[in-house]
């Protein structure tokens, strides 16, 4: 025969370890947790205690800390499970400080790999955000104070974000904030985990399996952090075209709402961070569903690259996604990117005009925007030429620009760009006729002082005057994943045929 616990025992035992007696409390919990595993004591406890909430209005805090970390949630059933909600939801409802206490709870059960728990956490959370819409306010906290660190098992960091990907379906509300949580963390693993140390580690894997060429290859990374990177980037593609497509059918008002989630995360976090390789495929993926998004990206980043109240660093930034996306977004038609390229060039001619051009000498740095600005012209160039060289009017286009105008000027943009993008153009500016760049190369060659630039133990020596470039949408490197990316992007093609072999073995990994 079980003995049930009754509400006075409860009630004695509360009152006697407030006042610094704690046996009969400690009896009473150990009762509890010897009969965890008893469905029928377990809600007659929790029906008990729920026609005495009074009982927590002031104190006895400790008790419902025991109730939700001492018990074995994962091992009961779903009539213990709604017994224990509807108790916990009528204590929150009668005094709203213990919602925190409870969403803690709720969103460490979103962490457990049984699927039966994430059903009672989310049926739980939903029910207390109708019937307590206040404790809304702490969600946002919450989540992220309990998102698995990136040192977590991979695992725990995949269950924990679909959890939080399908709380959205009851919190529309809640996108924005909960998608800045998970690309937050996202991008400081996509910074931790860096391309060449991936690249370096699945090197020494392939050479490894070499010698097992029976064994079949499998998606795993072999790089601990790029292998979860890779598993949550796929759980955030999914979500992304599971939005977009209802029944084989593209939702365009869903999928904008979405869209501009992404452009507002861009804005605030992936922009201003320097170095993540994979993150911002995301918004790379949802803006070729519909040329409405590749078209509002690429005016985001040019109106912040021509703001002049932006700091240089982020208007380099911008413009650094914007050639990038553009050379690389096969999704893109060539008439718009000579469209916007066109425009880029205008403002290469404008700012000449415009600008006290004899400064270069003694403060280059002043013209930075202007040399990221041709840089980029000449490197969607060299990755779209061949589309342009099959318009009727493709190169004949590119020739009014006047390029050999902005490159003989007193600014020398080409003493500024990156040496392999300068001698690609250079030559396939030869091939078409449309510019003449050798001449200033080899004058800038012969006035160029080296400069031995450090970084953690490794030093290269490069003209002190180039430019640094980052290119955000190289190519994705990450194996699982990127069956959302391949179909979209334009990889770099080999150009034996335009280029000398002596010029194309420089630099190759940058395109």
């Amino acid at each position: 025969m079980i003995e049930y616990v009754l509400i006075d025992q409860i009630q004695e035992a509360f009152d006697q370890f407030n006042r610094g007696q704690k046996y009969l409390y400690s009896t009473l919990t150990t009762t509890i947790k010897d009969n965890q595993t008893n469905d029928e004591y377990l809600i007659r406890l929790f029906n008990e205690l729920h026609d005495h909430v009074d009982l927590f209005e002031q104190m006895n805090e400790q008790f419902l800390d025991f109730l939700q970390f001492q018990i074995d949630w994962t091992k009961q059933s779903k009539a213990v499970l709604d017994a224990f909600s509807h108790f916990q939801i009528t204590v929150i409802s009668s005094n709203i400080k213990h919602a925190e206490r409870y969403l803690s709870f709720l969103f460490t059960l979103f962490t457990k790999p049984e699927n039966s728990i994430h059903d009672f956490a989310h049926d739980t959370l939903q029910s207390l955000m109708f019937i307590v819409p206040l404790a809304s306010t702490l969600l946002c906290t919450i989540a992220e104070q309990y998102f698995p660190f990136m040192t977590k098992d991979k695992h725990i960091q995949v269950v924990y974000v679909q959890n939080l990907l399908r709380s959205l379906n009851y919190l529309p509300i809640e996108r924005l904030k909960f998608f800045e949580i998970v690309l937050t963390k996202l991008l400081r693993m996509d910074v931790h985990a860096s391309r060449q140390d991936i690249l370096q580690t699945e090197k020494r894997r392939v050479e490894n399996e070499m010698v097992f060429t029976l064994e079949q290859s499998d998606d795993r990374m072999k790089h601990d952090q790029a292998d979860k990177l890779d598993w949550l980037m796929f759980i955030l593609f999914e979500y992304i075209t599971n939005v977009s497509h209802k029944d084989g059918e593209f939702q365009y008002e869903q999928t904008e709402l979405l869209f501009k989630d992404f452009l507002n995360i861009f804005n605030k976090f992936l922009s201003p961070t320097h170095d993540s390789s994979h993150v911002q495929f995301l918004i790379f993926y949802i803006c070729s569903f519909h040329r409405d998004f590749s078209d509002e990206f690429i005016n985001n980043c040019w109106k912040t690259f021509v703001s002049p109240s932006i700091s240089m660093t982020f208007r380099q930034a911008a413009i650094y996604y914007l050639c990038s996306f553009i050379a690389r977004a096969n999704y893109i038609k060539i008439k718009s990117v000579l469209t916007i390229t066109h425009s880029m060039v205008d403002w290469l001619h404008m700012y000449m005009s415009t600008t006290e051009t004899n400064t270069c000498r003694t403060n280059p740095k002043r013209h930075l925007p202007f040399y990221a600005i041709f840089q980029a012209v000449l490197y969607i160039f060299v990755y779209r030429h061949r589309e342009i060289a099959r318009l009727s009017n493709g190169i004949e286009r590119v020739f009014q620009w006047r390029l050999n105008h902005i490159m003989s000027s007193e600014l020398n943009p080409l003493k500024f760009c990156l040496p392999t993008i300068t001698l690609r153009f250079a030559q396939l500016a030869r091939n078409y006729q449309i510019a003449f760049c050798y001449s200033i190369i080899e004058t800038n060659r012969r006035y160029s002082l080296p400069e031995v630039f450090s970084f953690d133990n490794y030093s290269s020596t490069v003209p002190s005057q180039i430019l640094h470039a980052y290119f955000p949408f190289d190519p994705y490197i990450l194996k699982r994943s990127s069956i959302f990316i391949q179909p979209i992007y334009n990889e770099y093609q080999d150009e034996s045929e335009d280029f000398n072999s002596s010029d194309t073995n420089e630099n190759e990994d940058i395109f």
